[in-house]
């Protein structure tokens, strides 16, 4: 540790010399029978940094003729400057005539003992004394430096009250730490520096709330069950603690809808306090994330300092993707936020001998929504992948979903019989859909509200290429429409997923919606199980 020693005062008595000059060497003298201090320099100042802990930084030495040598033992005391010693720091006992600090002891001696402020100057006396003797009053200046915790830990209840298995907290700044945890109804917890043992544990001062101190200290408790993100300022030795209450719905609003709260972009609620949504995002765009439609109270927002964290309060746009699609992710378990590209799916299985290169593409049949049909054998397994020859980032079942897909403890899709499947993804409710067809039609005819749903006089498509139809067609305001493979007949007909939208299907279907009024282009691919309408 590296201190700095300043002369303050540039004469100071010496008692019992009788004669020196600038070049002689002396000694202080105590007088007979007393203790005399020789070190610290009175006027001293010390200025403490945390470069080197261990090594010294204050050694006070005396003279005491008449003790020196007799066995016994003094006692080295330190106080605020003008408290007179009212309450005294020991800074030890020694039955020698020096003592020494470490940086590290005289630190925690000014900041824990004295009281005095990190990184201030403040004035200290110090005195010997032993047997009811008392030496001369040294004053120094003294300037602790600021401790830097590197690792905190929450230990309580909830683990066990075991350091082994406390929580460790995440160091967001210099001595600032947050975690954010779930609490069960009665609940209490308090910090450590380590996870080792007890050793500077820090609790509520039960006279200061909000505040931490190390002896005398609660536990902090009395918090209702629920999720919390608690904050820790060691600068300070302060805390806060503020619960999380989860959003039912959550909506986007930004550059991409004008800043209009009214017309922000409503989530999916996939699982539990999670949300997801897929963006097509020109360059530049920014947003951030809404509880309630219309209303900017309690709106999330990227936490600068920790991108990629949700916070409520000095929060920041979300921003810098480049543009294209994405899949965004708000995960209000962890407070956090991911956007990964989405712009192809293909599968991958037995069908192909779970050959990456040979994975099958899937078409979008809207935005986030791939489809395609597959030609299945008995026992086929298969799962999907962001891009052909590649493993990375591959999807499938959600074993805790049915329905549902996930990227991490993924299981292939399984348990089909043979036959012909239209195969759905949808990303932005996170699910799948594997759906029978009869087969694929050779002519195709379409029947709605804008011909009366008269089976008998459905107007044809034509096969512009193999298993793909289409045809120019007129609506009003409101129609819907679906498809034949015979005019005449309701057998296998065929509409619209109702997961899905854009995507084929001859079960479960619903009708497909007319955009508005006027004359569009539909476009059916029995190829891919896509349905377009232009």
């Amino acid at each position: 540790m590296k201190y700095i020693y300043k002369m303050l005062l540039l004469s100071f008595i010496i008692i019992g010399i009788t004669s020196c000059d600038e070049n002689e060497n002396f000694e202080i003298l105590a007088p007979q029978g007393g203790i005399a201090i020789n070190s610290p320099i009175d006027g001293s100042s010390i200025v403490l940094n945390d470069t080197n802990e261990s090594n010294a930084a204050l050694t006070v030495s005396w003279t005491a003729p008449t003790m020196e040598g007799t066995g016994v033992s003094y006692t080295v005391e330190a106080a605020l400057l003008g408290t007179d010693f009212a309450t005294p720091a020991l800074i030890g006992t020694t039955d020698a005539t020096s003592i020494s600090l470490t940086v590290k002891e005289l630190n925690t001696l000014a900041i824990d003992v004295l009281g005095i402020e990190t990184e201030t100057e403040a004035g200290i006396n110090i005195r010997v004394s032993s047997n009811g003797e008392v030496s001369q009053t040294i004053s120094i200046l003294l300037t602790p430096y600021k401790v830097e915790f590197t690792e905190f830990y929450l230990v309580g209840s909830l683990t066990g009250w075991d350091p082994a298995t406390s929580l460790p907290m995440t160091k967001t700044g210099f001595n600032l730490f947050e975690i954010t945890i779930d609490l069960a109804d009665g609940d209490e917890f308090k910090f450590l520096p380590t996870n080792v043992d007890w050793s500077g544990d820090f609790g509520e001062d039960p006279n200061n709330a909000g505040t931490l101190i190390e002896d005398g200290e609660v536990n902090l408790g009395g918090y209702t069950a629920g999720k919390y993100k608690i904050s820790v300022d060691l600068n300070t030795f302060t805390y806060n603690i503020e619960e999380i209450l989860y959003p039912s719905s959550l909506f986007l609003v930004g550059s991409i809808v004008g800043w209009d709260n009214t017309a922000a972009l409503e989530f999916n609620n996939t699982a539990e306090n999670v949300f997801t949504l897929v963006l097509d995002l020109p360059d530049g765009a920014e947003f951030k994330f809404l509880p309630t439609l219309g209303s900017w109270d309690g709106d999330w927002g990227n936490d600068g300092n920790n991108p990629g964290s949700l916070i409520q309060d000095g929060e920041s746009n979300v921003s810098g993707y480049a543009a294209g699609k994405y899949l965004l992710t708000v995960d209000f378990n962890s407070l956090s936020f991911n956007l990964q590209t989405l712009e192809t799916l293909n599968v991958v299985g037995s069908i192909v001998g779970w050959d990456n290169n040979a994975a099958i593409p899937m078409a979008e049949a809207s935005l986030g929504v791939f489809s395609v049909i597959l030609d299945l054998p008995d026992g086929a397994e298969f799962k999907f992948l962001p891009t052909i020859g590649s493993w990375d980032g591959d999807w499938g079942a959600n074993g805790s979903v049915a329905g549902g897909i996930i990227q991490d403890g993924e299981n292939n899709l399984s348990g089909f019989g043979a036959g012909k499947f239209v195969v759905a993804v949808n990303f932005n409710t996170m699910s799948f859909t594997v759906s029978p067809i009869t087969s694929i039609p050779t002519e195709l005819y379409i029947v709605g509200s804008h011909n009366g749903w008269n089976n008998g006089s459905g107007q044809n498509f034509t096969e512009i290429a193999p298993g793909i139809f289409e045809r120019s067609q007129t609506f009003s305001e409101g129609d819907e429409f679906k498809f034949l493979p015979t005019s005449g007949s309701w057998d296998n007909d065929w509409g619209e997923n109702n997961a899905s939208s854009g995507v084929l299907e001859q079960n479960s279907e619903q009708n497909v919606k007319a955009p508005g009024a006027g004359t569009y282009t539909i476009t059916v691919n029995f190829n891919n199980g896509t349905i377009k309408v232009n």
